[in-house]
């Protein structure tokens, strides 16, 4: 059942790789030309646009705008192949940054995002997002000017790109795309967050401690990876950080799938898969390619050994080669929308499939403790009868002034009443002993179990035990007699004679 449910699971993952999308831009979307922008100073003064041929403007591209803290004139083109949407929905113009801005679109002033400043009292903030509605007559075919004033003095953050987009498409269709693709990296991080918690509290209290690390390490990095690819382009940090999560991504996976089918050399593998890492990712130029290049490198070595224990029919090994062998063809077969995207997909799924696996083995280790448990008590008993017979034990039975010795083997049931005792003996024949019915549980060996405050049965003459709705049950002994079980010893009734 186990295997067949990580077959279903294997083919879910597959689905799901073949059904991820190969294109995150949005349809119908014209950007503006990232390479093709004029800088100009602005004042609160300016009542049109500058003509752009000033020596003090400047020619650069998208990450040369920075309004921070200063008020600037911007001019690029947005390309249009037709004036109106596919199915001929009226076209708005976006622009996505941290800055207040008014805009002109072709010469003709359209509207403004906020109020741009030359300080923080003269500026009124801007949305992060905003859409604008030109008149439709403004829109040409061919290169459109976009020219906008821009100012950004509030907020804390400095960020190293304030300016994300300029574009043009169908009225709606740019915000509605950016909330759907807001939620899946909202829902993804918050599960290698759950993952982190989850496996990193199972390193102090549950076992073995090294798999829970590795695991909560795989979901650390897969976090760290999707925190970093937002942020780009965002906050002035280290680009290496970037390629770090990568690789130390790729190298927690790495000791994971070692640390389960290897007992030795683990460490010495890892040590250096690390060393080839670095030797292989400096020489590389592009932060992508470090990262890909960091992370591939220990993925395609885990393939390659999850394929021959495969191969020798090891455990699960081919549950992580088909794991594995989708990741690292992904890597190839979608490029620079891999790190984007698919990476954090795939984690996501395999990340679920961890904790399918971890519930399937925490069950299967559950099993095997009550099985273990079982054997235990059946060889308890087996040894408590050995002794008995080994030991012939007798009881003395006081009754109506004489005393009489009785063998313990002889014994069948005692039933208490009273602060009396009625014992029950092999041929049907019964005796009244003096002594109540915990004090007799305290004398008889092991073989005797109290299943119900009024009677305790030697359980080598049990025939059959049936159980009640409510949880009860009866004992149905060998000479024909009917003993009622409570529900709270039920349990340990049905352990003893299992």
């Amino acid at each position: 059942m186990i295997r067949s449910l990580f077959r279903f699971l294997i083919f879910l993952l597959l689905l799901f790789a073949v059904a991820s999308p190969v294109e995150a831009q949005q349809p119908d979307l014209s950007f503006f030309d990232a390479n093709d922008i004029t800088i100009c100073p602005a004042s609160m003064a300016d009542q049109l646009p500058p003509d752009f041929s000033s020596e003090a403007c400047k020619k650069g591209v998208v990450k040369d705008i920075d309004p921070q803290r200063t008020l600037i004139w911007v001019k690029t083109t947005v390309p249009l192949a037709l004036t109106r949407g596919a199915n001929g929905e009226p076209l708005s113009l976006y622009i996505s940054g941290k800055m207040s801005s008014e805009v002109y679109l072709n010469g003709e002033f359209v509207g403004r995002n906020g109020v741009p400043g030359a300080d923080a009292s003269s500026e009124t903030p801007g949305k992060m997002d905003a859409e604008l509605f030109p008149p439709q007559t403004l829109f040409r075919v061919g290169d459109n000017e976009v020219v906008f004033r821009a100012s950004s003095h509030h907020g804390a953050l400095h960020l190293y790109q304030p300016l994300h987009m300029v574009g043009i498409a169908p009225a709606g269709v740019y915000a509605k795309g950016a909330w759907s693709s807001l939620g899946p990296a909202i829902v993804t991080l918050g599960l290698f967050l759950l993952g982190w918690l989850y496996f990193g509290i199972m390193v102090f209290i549950g076992t073995p401690r090294i798999r829970f690390l590795s695991l909560s390490a795989i979901c650390f990095f897969a976090g760290a990876q999707l925190v970093s690819e937002v942020l780009r382009g965002l906050i002035r940090y280290a680009y290496p950080v970037h390629a770090v999560f990568s690789c130390a991504f790729g190298l927690s996976v790495a000791f994971h799938i070692f640390r389960t089918f290897m007992t030795d050399g683990v460490t010495r593998i890892i040590v250096g898969l690390a060393v080839l890492c670095g030797i292989a990712v400096l020489p590389l130029s592009g932060f992508d390619f470090k990262a890909l290049a960091g992370m591939t490198l220990p993925l395609t070595v885990s393939l390659i050994a999850t394929g021959i224990w495969a191969y020798q029919r090891r455990p699960r090994a081919f549950f992580y080669f088909i794991s594995l062998l989708i990741f690292v063809a992904s890597i190839f077969f979608f490029e620079g929308l891999f790190l984007d995207t698919v990476f954090f997909l795939l984690s996501a799924f395999f990340l679920l499939l961890l904790f399918v696996g971890q519930a399937l083995t925490l069950a299967e280790e559950v099993r095997e403790r009550r099985s273990e448990e079982a054997r235990a008590n059946r060889l308890a008993q087996a040894l408590a009868e050995v002794k008995e017979r080994a030991e012939t034990n007798h009881i003395n039975i006081k009754s109506a002034g004489k005393m009489e010795r009785i063998a313990t083997s002889e014994i069948i049931h005692c039933h208490g009443a009273s602060g009396y005792s009625e014992i029950v003996l092999v041929g049907g024949r019964t005796v009244l002993h003096s002594a109540s019915l915990n004090e007799m549980e305290e004398t008889l060996p092991a073989t005797f179990l109290r299943v119900h405050r009024s009677h305790l049965i030697n359980v080598m003459f049990v025939k059959s035990l049936s159980r009640e709705r409510s949880g009860t049950g009866t004992l149905t002994l060998v000479e024909g007699s009917d003993v009622p079980v409570s529900r709270r010893v039920m349990p340990r009734v049905r352990q003893a004679l299992a």
